[in-house]
């Protein structure tokens, strides 16, 4: 373990930049101890890994890197246990499906999900998604200044997700509250009552699918929830295990709307950032939109909206050289690995033409790729399509002022204010 490298997630500089000190890792100390409090690993040792193809080479191993690490929140005290078991009495169980499993159980959750997650599904999502952002965009067309945050990059996935989901517009703001409740205790410390009220919101949120997936048993749609119902393992698969059971399928809509909603609001508000602080990338956007999936790209690689994820050490192994003994928490830094020197030509730098750009992380790799993918590509590129056709000039106020939230998983600019002329 290095001496003078250090890392504390707790630390408020570290939230607001943490690439200065993700380079000195990589350079210093590649796999870094780090006391597991401040990463919501209470009373564990945490192994930081930083290098590009570090992070990908435990990516691909999921034999000796387990994803079976359970929760990023500190575990409740005996008193908030018993709160929390309380509030989820009229609920169904929590259990573990995509995010973390590791295979045969992943490999049967992944196949089932993705007869419904399909790409057709999400293609036709298009027209729709184009309509949501030129809507958002007609709400404050005529304001100079405009919270881009709350008007356009939080209401985009979340309306996306619900379109999914076929939520009503009328329960719209429910669907963002769960959503909320879902990432609170992600990455960042709350209180106990702050816990209690996320299961309540989580319990509302389980009833309320519960109804809409018994509605499609009996009355079947085309649309996602009756596909997840109706997914089956073919025939003769070698895979054990029959159609999702409701748990299962819980787990999975929450998986899907809190991945669809967090990380692509980040992304959205860091690429208007980035496009309105480097206003020759804003303006070969308008006079080229077919640059969007460029620049939604290195958004990606920039900003990485979730920053990293944990895995459990199967067997004693050892990474860039350092043991790392059975049994030990691992957090792998995508954040990191996407500004790493050796495989990005001045990573700093917010460069949709750069070399290597597909080379990112930020949906992870291997097994575990992010299911969602598509869909992220397809409302970021979309909403940069029309951010494009409709904004002439784009400006931050105040952008020293800029910050972001306590999380260091889920990073995302606390609020995001434009100055803004239309075309």
């Amino acid at each position: 373990m290095s001496t003078t490298v250090t890392f504390d997630a707790a630390d408020d500089a570290v939230a607001q930049c943490p690439y200065d000190h993700y380079r000195n890792m990589r350079d210093g100390a590649p796999v870094l101890e780090l006391d597991g409090a401040a990463l919501g690993r209470l009373g564990e040792t945490v192994y930081a890994v930083t290098r590009h193809e570090d992070v990908k080479r435990i990516l691909h191993d999921p034999t000796t890197f387990s994803s079976k690490f359970g929760g990023a929140s500190a575990k409740p005290s005996p008193e908030l246990t018993v709160r929390l078991k309380e509030v989820m009495a009229d609920g169904w169980p929590s259990v573990s499906t995509l995010l973390t499993e590791d295979p045969p159980s992943h490999t049967r959750y992944r196949r089932l999900v993705s007869m419904a997650f399909t790409p057709r599904r999400v293609a036709l999502l298009e027209p729709a998604l184009r309509q949501i952002c030129e809507d958002l965009v007609t709400e404050f067309e005529r304001e100079p200044r405009v919270d881009f945050l709350t008007k356009f990059a939080v209401p985009l996935p979340v309306a996306a997700v619900a379109t999914i989901l076929e939520i009503p517009d009328t329960r719209r703001d429910d669907f963002k509250r769960w959503a909320d409740s879902s990432v609170a205790a992600i990455g960042r410390a709350i209180s106990d009552d702050e816990r209690v009220a996320a299961e309540r919101d989580i319990l509302d949120q389980q009833h309320y699918f519960v109804s809409e997936l018994e509605l499609r048993r009996n009355e079947p749609h085309d649309d996602f929830l009756t596909d997840l119902l109706n997914a089956e393992l073919a025939p003769g698969d070698d895979l054990e295990g029959g159609p999702l059971d409701i748990p299962e399928m819980l787990s999975i809509i929450r998986q899907i709307q809190v991945a669809g909603s967090e990380t692509t609001a980040s992304l959205l508000s860091d690429l208007i950032v980035q496009l309105a602080q480097h206003p020759d990338e804003w303006e070969k956007l308008k006079a080229d939109p077919s640059r969007a999936a460029k620049v939604v790209e290195e958004g990606l690689r920039w900003a990485s909206p979730n920053q990293g994820l944990f895995r459990i050490v199967m067997a004693d192994t050892e990474v860039a050289g350092t043991p790392i003994p059975k049994g030990s928490t691992v957090w792998i830094s995508y954040g990191s690995a996407d500004h790493d020197d050796r495989v990005f030509d001045e990573p700093e730098e917010f460069n949709p033409d750069r070399e290597r750009l597909n080379s990112h992380i930020a949906f992870g790799h291997g097994i575990h790729f992010c299911l969602g993918a598509a869909l992220a590509r397809l409302e970021a590129v979309t909403a940069l399509k029309v951010l494009a056709s409709r904004l002439d000039t784009i400006s931050v106020v105040d952008p020293d002022e800029l910050r972001y939230g306590s999380s260091f998983i889920l990073r995302g600019l606390e609020y995001c204010e434009l100055d803004v002329t239309y075309q």
